[in-house]
């Protein structure tokens, strides 16, 4: 049986994310080598507890955030398939955190993939968020999306760096 997952549910996993996120790019940012890879851990890092603070402040007051008249059945499928994939993204930060990278570039490209979640499940979110506050959720999404173009340019410039 698939588990149900409410926008409040949702706001949790995205809370744990976040956090499983800043943890990882703080352990990023401890262990390069390189300044410029640093920063941009670092950077991400920042962000990331930033991001926390916003879900953290609609899960403490979601009858301001989540529209008052959802109806479960109305986006659950959607709502399923998604979060079924995004519930289990802070224990993989948490693994591959304790794991460790064989080089930058995996650490890259694994940033890569969680930006990439983020951005798809708090799209999804927005049906869940009454209108006056998608601005929050815009912004969010925007600063993802950000941080996923900066990932990518930093292992495009990694790659070249490396003759690959």
């Amino acid at each position: 049986m698939m588990a149900n997952f409410s926008p409040q549910e949702i706001v949790r996993i995205a809370i744990k994310v976040e956090e499983a996120g800043e943890k990882l790019y703080a352990k990023l940012q401890y262990t390069a080598v390189d300044e410029q890879i640093k920063d941009v851990w670092g950077y991400l890092r920042e962000q990331e507890h930033v991001h926390r603070e916003v879900f953290q402040r609609m899960l403490d007051n979601i009858g301001d955030y989540i529209v008052d008249n959802f109806n479960p059945g109305e986006y659950d499928t959607y709502l399923r398939a998604i979060a079924s994939e995004y519930v289990f993204t802070p224990e993989l930060i948490e693994r591959k955190s304790k794991e460790g990278f064989p080089n930058d570039l995996a650490a890259i490209k694994f940033g890569i993939d969680i930006e990439k979640e983020s951005v798809l499940v708090y799209e999804a979110m927005k049906d869940f968020v009454v209108l006056e506050r998608h601005d929050i959720l815009d912004k969010v999404i925007k600063e993802e999306k950000k941080h996923l173009t900066l990932l990518i340019g930093l292992k495009a410039a990694l790659k070249k760096e490396k003759g690959e």
